[in-house]
């Protein structure tokens, strides 16, 4: 026992220095703001004062900074956002009018006090970089100031912006770029790619005429204030019936108020501005600390009658994602209805914003989804324009936990259609939820016009980097969640949100969380799934004996879910480990089961479902049950679609024809696709076709 005893403290010894030195790898810089800020709502400009700690927490001793002032962004048509505007179909006049642009200006920056030169980037105009008068040392900090004004952009470009005098105020300060192990990330405002920024505080002071409502990150530090927004939450809660028509801007007040607002541990700060918010608040119990955070709905009439029940999906989304990931940290969650034209919602630190909807499933959806971003994005501050499916991705799959979790037996159609009448005749009445993503992902999978999961934001086109970004990544969590079961899924989720949040974590970070709790091989998922276009698609070939034969038929030796039914209804499902080639596995209880199918619940990314059905009894055992629609366009993964639609022709030899077109379906590629159209010939007075 001595003699092993000591190799076993040097090994201890040496793996707590390797791992101390694996974490001193890691820095963090921190910023702290403070922004006096007015906004001039005759002239749409906002006049600002910045001051700035910069923390140098590096190893490297900086002689310069990256700063990003994005409103350039919205200067002229040759900025990254004017470009990708092109790129994706806008029309080439964009800034050249001068109601559109936005741009910032009157900069002077100072470091401790004293003038400091600084350039534009030679690209782009809404980057630029300051160069220190003195070095800054490992562990030293320096204050930065500048004043700045903002033209406020037309509200229908991107996320900055005014309608008349409704005001959405985002990336609208100058902010340092991050700095960590691989340098400086400075990068150009863009649509479709978002945001990275440093952790730090702030503290800014807003003023503005009297009789605007504000909603913006953080706590309001105005006890008059928040008795207002009070009384006008009772007078909002108190209306029965909205007037859905826009309401006309009433005249601004001449007096003004400033309204101050803190917040730490964050790396943003957005404020929205509307004389004409209707306002409700509301309060959730968080799940594990049972601490309350408040919650705040703010919104015009446009969409009111949806916008009354707000609280309540703000309250849900912070219940499930404190439950699961880890309690929400700060004391406050708003969600503002206000200009938006960069997709149906964006989340900033303790605020989002919703663009218009037309369904209450719809603004749920969004709602949560945003809200949700506080973790992913929020708290746990990737870098989504290089790795975008660490955020969006991963918070894709929880809002598709969300809904199938709160709404077991949900209807997709609910996102678009108010009733199923419409949903009925195209056959789509009985799809879930879960379906959208995994369409999605089929939609140019079966095309292989996919892409992989690693990419950066601007190797994507606009249709993938919905449909792998959000939605194949949304399915392939799914597919991690099933097989994981939901304690030791959250278990991780748990200890990765613990060890991560108020940081910038890189994907392998989330890989060792993920093999420190599995004792197992997971290339399936972080290089397969995660890191190429490989397809995954397992077959049922035979049932006999309380055994089912299984071949995967594509690249991918990923775990096998297997459910057993009754009656349609899951009576278990079993998860096996993956192989390749041919296999029988055993079942289970199978006197009680009438019919075996993988991936019940479209938990994977299943290239094809027509192969993974097969009855216990009967003939024609692998054939799934018909279902025969009048227009049929989206296929069904439970069922064998006959879809059916009139049809009509003409030609001197046959005359006037009717008849009907038979179809499987048009939407995603099936894997074999066929098309019959039996006529009548009035000339002929025989079938024809």
């Amino acid at each position: 026992m001595r003699k092993l005893f000591v190799p076993a403290v040097l090994f201890a010894f040496f793996l707590v220095q390797f791992q101390t030195l694996n974490a001193q790898d890691y820095f963090q810089q921190e910023v702290n703001y403070k922004i006096d800020v007015r906004l001039d709502d005759s002239l749409h400009l906002l006049n600002a004062f910045e001051e700035i700690e910069y923390v140098n927490n590096s190893p490297d001793q900086l002689s310069f900074l990256y700063f990003h002032i994005w409103p350039n962004a919205y200067e002229n048509n040759e900025t990254a956002l004017a470009e990708q505007k092109f790129e994706f179909g806008r029309k080439i006049k964009l800034f050249r009018i001068e109601g559109q642009r936005g741009y910032i200006d009157s900069l002077d920056f100072k470091a401790n006090g004293e003038t400091v030169k600084w350039e534009y980037d030679p690209v782009h105009i809404d980057i630029c970089k300051i160069f220190l008068n003195k070095p800054l040392a490992p562990g030293g900090s320096i204050m930065i100031s500048t004043p700045f004004r903002v033209k406020i952009p037309k509200g229908n470009i991107s996320r900055l912006g005014h309608i008349d005098q409704a005001y959405a105020m985002t990336q609208w300060y100058p902010k340092p770029a991050v700095y960590d192990k691989y340098g400086w990330h400075q990068m150009p405002y863009l649509n479709m790619g978002e945001f990275y920024s440093e952790f730090g505080s702030f503290d800014v002071s807003i003023s503005l005429p009297k009789n605007y409502v504000v909603g913006a990150t953080g706590n309001l530090q105005n006890e008059d204030e928040l008795n207002w927004l009070n009384e006008k939450a009772k007078e909002t809660a108190a209306i029965r019936d909205f007037d859905l028509e826009d309401a006309d801007f009433p005249e601004s007040d001449k007096e003004f108020k400033t309204l101050r607002y803190t917040e730490s541990n964050i790396h943003d700060f957005a404020w929205f501005a509307d004389k004409r918010f209707h306002v409700l608040k509301e309060e959730v119990e968080l799940p594990h600390s049972g601490r309350r955070v408040t919650t705040w709905a703010m919104f015009p009439n446009k969409n009111a009658d949806l916008w009354k029940n707000a609280n309540e999906y703000i309250n849900d989304a912070l219940y499930y994602y404190s439950l699961w990931y880890g309690d929400y940290p700060y004391d406050n969650c708003t969600a503002i209805h206000a200009p938006l034209s960069a997709g149906g919602g964006m989340e900033y630190p303790t605020i989002t914003v919703i663009g218009n909807n037309k369904t209450a499933m719809g603004l749920e959806m969004v709602i949560m989804h945003e809200v949700g971003h506080n973790w992913f994005y929020g708290m746990i501050g990737t870098d989504e324009r290089e790795h975008p499916w660490l955020d969006e991705g991963i918070n894709s799959f929880s809002d598709r936990r969300y809904m199938m979790t709160k709404y077991p037996d949900n209807h997709l159609y609910k996102m678009a259609f108010v009733n199923g009448s419409l949903a009925k005749l195209l056959g789509i009445e009985t799809l879930q939820y879960n379906y959208y993503p995994y369409f999605m992902y089929l939609a140019n999978a079966r095309h292989n016009l996919d892409q992989p999961l690693n990419l950066a934001t601007g190797q994507y086109s606009n249709f993938n980097y919905g449909a792998m970004v959000y939605s194949k990544s949304s399915v392939t969590f799914a597919y991690m969640h099933k097989y994981l079961g939901d304690e030791k899924f959250n278990e991780i989720m748990q200890d990765y949100f613990e060890q991560w949040k108020f940081k910038h974590p890189y994907p392998d970070d989330l890989q060792k969380i993920f093999e420190s709790h599995l004792d197992e091989d997971l290339s399936w998922f972080f290089d397969d799934l995660l890191k190429t276009t490989k397809k995954l698609d397992y077959k049922i070939s035979k049932y006999k004996d309380g055994q089912i034969l299984i071949k995967n038929r594509r690249e991918i030796s990923s775990p096998v879910l297997l459910s057993g039914l009754s009656n349609d209804s899951v009576l278990f499902t079993t998860a096996y480990p993956g192989f390749t080639g041919k296999k029988w596995l055993p079942v289970k209880d199978v006197e009680s089961v009438d019919a075996f199918r993988l991936d019940q619940g479209l938990d994977s990314p299943e290239l094809y479902t027509g192969n993974n059905w097969i009855r216990t009894k009967g003939m024609f055992k692998k054939t799934r049950p018909f279902d025969l629609n009048l227009i049929g366009l989206l296929e069904d993964p439970y069922h064998t679609n006959i879809n059916l639609l009139p049809a009509f022709g003409y030609n001197y030899y046959d005359k006037f024809m009717i008849g009907g077109l038979l179809y499987n379906s048009l939407l995603p590629l099936p894997a074999l696709e066929y098309q019959l159209m039996p006529m009548y010939s009035f000339g002929t007075k025989s079938l024809a076709g």
